[in-house]
């Protein structure tokens, strides 16, 4: 059965998930981390040069690979229509926006991220039975009727004026989460790093967690590999622990640093 994102979280909880995410420019890569144990799959389209063909791709190999139990979001790289578009038509269950500092501009995410009478999204959702292992049938009709409707609009929120408008952001009909962008949030405090005891980082995060409580939304973040256990106590309910890439480095590191070490035991 595929599980979609909104369904995951409910069945995971108060378990949080644990997630990584896919920049590099092949399927192969979302079916190797899928079948690894992760519970979601971020497809990065906003900080990797992905193409809307190959993340659709990656979509449904994340699911096929997974045998459904490994969800698949999408980051877009902006606010455009074009890339809400294709990314929901992929069939992927949920979409993360970057950037969002204001209602209104959540206001016209929403518009162009939902189906009528809530929004204004055009229908064309013809790659999407192919996401879902349930479908045995060429004709998107199902998805149209009853799978959109679970379909997550998460939010980023990653600056101070998006901490500042956090709760009008939020409360907006068809925000189904947020999602938290540490370093550019302590970027535009003046602070360094992906994480920190700062009083005002705290605070922010503090804010955001109380609004989620509050409206009963998740929140997730870029897991502190020093403060993950922090971060689980404080109220975050799903993580991005890792990307493939960085997955490659560290286990070349592993791979090499043990070999060498036999290797220096050999006498010459």
């Amino acid at each position: 059965m595929t599980t979609t994102f909104l369904q995951k979280i409910g069945l995971a909880s108060p378990k949080p998930l644990l997630g990584a995410f896919l920049s590099l420019s092949t399927p192969y890569a979302a079916q190797i981390m899928a079948r690894s144990g992760f519970d979601w799959l971020l497809i990065d389209m906003e900080h990797s040069p992905l193409s809307a063909h190959t993340a659709n791709d990656m979509v449904h190999s994340t699911i096929t690979a997974s045998q459904g139990s490994c969800v698949p979001v999408i980051r877009i790289p902006s606010h455009g229509v074009e890339w809400i578009k294709w990314a929901l038509d992929s069939g992927c269950s949920a979409i993360i926006v970057p950037m969002v500092n204001t209602k209104e501009e959540m206001d016209l995410i929403i518009k162009r991220a939902c189906y009528p009478p809530l929004g204004q999204r055009s229908s064309g959702p013809f790659r999407t039975p192919y996401a879902d292992l349930e479908e045995r049938t060429n004709n998107p009709q199902r998805y149209l009727e009853e799978k959109a409707k679970g379909v997550a609009v998460l939010a980023m929120i990653e600056s101070t004026e998006g901490v500042e408008n956090a709760e009008a952001i939020m409360s907006t009909e068809g925000v189904a989460g947020v999602f938290v962008g540490p370093v550019d949030l302590r970027n535009s405090m003046g602070l360094k790093g992906i994480d920190g005891d700062e009083e005002v980082y705290l605070s922010a995060l503090k804010k955001i967690l109380d609004i989620s409580k509050k409206l009963g939304i998740p929140v997730g973040i870029l897991g502190s590999r020093d403060k993950l256990e922090r971060q689980v106590e404080m109220g975050f309910s799903y993580f991005l622990l890792a990307g493939d890439a960085a997955l490659m480095v560290i286990g070349a590191e592993i791979i090499l640093e043990k070999a060498r070490g036999s290797v220096s035991k050999i006498k010459s």
